[in-house]
């Protein structure tokens, strides 16, 4: 999936496919030490003539190598279980990733997945960004095939949350692909380069029956990228890289001047979604 950034490096281990509800619990690790166990020794004494024997039971405690706790004795942890519970920690941006199989039927063609590992690589000379994805995975299939799709920022609010939710689950439990979302595909032409006459639409993510501003409430950034040539792979995940040939958004010069919670996009951080809050 980017040439890298140290950020894009330790979050390949967590992709739409991290996104894809796969998240393993937080492990909780403790270091348990033995006692010194204690001998417990027991006498029966047989005095003549009496109805019934008497017990004497004495107490000795020893302590001994074998009783004695050791370092080797505690769990350890792999250092990729500690980078991950330490990355889980970092809020990433959310973002859902659409693109079209250029191979399939135009009805059945579109595919996405949500991914939290969505970055900024350069600006200069043109914005580069970046993003992993674990493989196998369709809509990197058709990114690649395609080498065009678009990035969905995310408005932070419930709708949204269950949205990227939806989109991790994988292309073929889509419920936006069953008509079962109050969200759906919009077939958004796409920029063509100086030697192409035509190329296939891309899904744009939209509410349904809704208004444009209603639209940018809900993915107030919205990028069309063109596939880098400079992709990375990295054991199980490709690092993607594209670059920015549009900005399907609306105004962004105000960003600055009076930023609320409800102006950053939604971030993922410790299995769930979050609205960035206060500022330090």
């Amino acid at each position: 999936m980017l040439p890298y950034s140290p950020r894009s490096v330790l979050a390949a281990s967590r992709t739409a496919g991290h996104f894809a509800g796969r998240c393993a619990p937080l492990l909780r690790t403790t270091r348990e030490f033995e006692l010194p166990q204690s001998r417990r020794s027991v006498v029966t004494n047989v005095i003549p003539n009496a109805k019934t024997p008497t017990t004497t039971t004495t107490t000795t405690t020893t302590t001994t190598a074998d009783t004695q706790p050791s370092k080797n004795d505690a769990p350890s942890i792999s250092i990729s279980d500690q980078i991950r519970l330490l990355m889980r920690r970092v809020p990433y941006p959310v973002a859902i990733i659409t693109a079209t199989d250029p191979h399939g039927p135009p009805e059945k063609a579109f595919r996405g997945m949500t991914v939290s590992s969505f970055n900024t690589v350069t600006l200069s000379p043109e914005p580069v960004i970046s993003f992993n994805v674990r493989r196998p995975s369709e809509t990197l299939s058709a990114l690649q095939s395609s080498t065009r799709f678009l990035v969905h920022l995310l408005a932070p609010r419930p709708a949204t949350a269950a949205l990227a939710r939806d989109f991790s689950k994988g292309n073929h439990n889509l419920s936006i692909m069953a008509g079962k979302s109050e969200y759906g595909f919009v077939s958004h032409p796409p920029v063509l380069s100086s030697d192409e006459t035509s190329a296939r639409p891309l899904p744009l993510l939209q509410r349904k029956e809704a208004t444009e501003s209603a639209d940018r409430e809900d993915f107030p950034f919205v990028f069309e990228c063109r596939l880098h040539p400079q992709g990375i792979q990295v054991h199980d995940h490709t690092i993607v890289v594209g670059t920015v040939v549009r900005a399907l958004s609306g105004p962004l010069s105000s960003l600055d001047s009076e930023t609320k919670a409800s102006d950053l996009c939604l971030t993922y951080a410790n299995t769930r979604f979050w609205e960035m809050g206060h500022q330090i």
